[in-house]
């Protein structure tokens, strides 16, 4: 039996995040409060250091320069589901651009597990992918590792209510777990990898699944909004795999780290998923907008209108 736990009554407008300055944190609550009463957000999906598909899908969103960020003419906001870097051409200047764009409160975001890897390396002396990266760790470790605003939630890949409540209640700044994550035993390490990382289960080995790449996994990502109780993996997997082995069951332990996203809650965004263009990405109240830039070259959005109810018609892309 999977036993679904409500998360919170927290009020409208409040941060779920972990700040190393009050200051900041004040601040960004009231910017929350403002945006989410006025309705107004611009969702976009992982943008992965495509700086030329992130300016032409704001554009189309109706956003202009200002300075070195944007915009909009009536005040709408842009929220970021995390992975800005890695793998792109340009994640230095996605950065520039969307930290720019927040400090000038035109925008909020949430971490990635790009993001939260990045810190992790920092912690723990590890090089960096890129040394342009040292001059935003600061910034980084001020964005929360989710949202939840009054018309919508925002997680870069599960909202797993044990795991959301967990990192909820720990009043420490991110250096704190941030370090403590670091140990793949912990606790925090297990919230943090379900949140960033979806809930996985255990693939068979004989025959194997295969992604749309082609490449054998092991592990595969689950609908973590669903009872995937006795549903095979070809309706249990998100992105799909490929093999003979489709039909097959997930473990019952892995089934059991599932709890399932009510139908009658407010929408959450992700990222993450990296899907083919025919993977809907909208399903009742979840929305992904991870359509895998790096292989598609497509950047999703996302226009949020008043209210709970998703649209496919309020998706945006750019693309070459």
């Amino acid at each position: 039996m999977i036993v679904i736990r409500k998360y919170g009554n927290k009020p409208a407008g409040k941060k779920i995040a972990f700040s190393t300055n009050e200051t900041v944190q004040n601040d960004f609550s009231e910017s929350q409060k403002h945006t989410s009463q006025l309705n107004c957000y611009d969702l976009i999906g992982d943008v992965h250091g495509y700086m030329d598909l992130l300016d032409s899908l704001v554009e189309k969103m109706g956003y202009s320069r200002k300075g070195k960020g944007y915009e909009h003419p009536e005040g709408r906001k842009l929220i970021f589901v995390g992975d800005l870097i890695n793998r792109g051409p340009d994640s230095i200047s996605v950065l520039k651009t969307v930290r720019e764009t927040w400090e000038q409160g035109n925008a909020l975001l949430t971490l990635g597990n790009h993001e939260f890897n990045l810190l992790q390396d920092a912690k723990m002396n590890k090089p960096l992918p890129n040394q342009g990266y040292q001059s935003y760790l600061s910034w980084l470790e001020k964005i929360p590792l989710f949202l939840d605003l009054e018309d919508l939630r925002v997680v870069h890949a599960a909202w797993h209510f044990p795991s959301i409540s967990f990192l909820s209640q720990m009043q420490v700044p991110h250096d704190e777990i941030i370090r403590k994550s670091c140990d793949k035993s912990s606790p925090e390490r297990k919230a943090v990898d379900l949140i960033l990382k979806g809930v996985k289960a255990k693939l068979p080995t004989t025959p194997c699944l295969h992604d749309r790449f082609g490449e054998t996994r092991t592990k595969g990502r689950l609908r973590w909004w669903e009872n995937l109780e006795g549903k095979p993996f070809s309706k249990a997997l998100f992105s799909p795999m490929y093999g003979n082995a489709i039909e097959e069951f997930p473990k019952a332990q892995d089934i059991r780290q599932l709890e399932p996203y009510p139908t009658d809650e407010k929408p959450v965004f992700t990222g993450h998923y990296c899907l083919e263009p025919h993977i809907e990405k909208i399903n009742g109240n979840i929305a992904c907008l991870d359509g895998c830039v790096t292989y598609d070259k497509i950047l999703w959005g996302y226009r949020h209108t008043s209210g709970w109810k998703l649209a496919k018609e309020n998706l945006i892309y750019s693309e070459y």
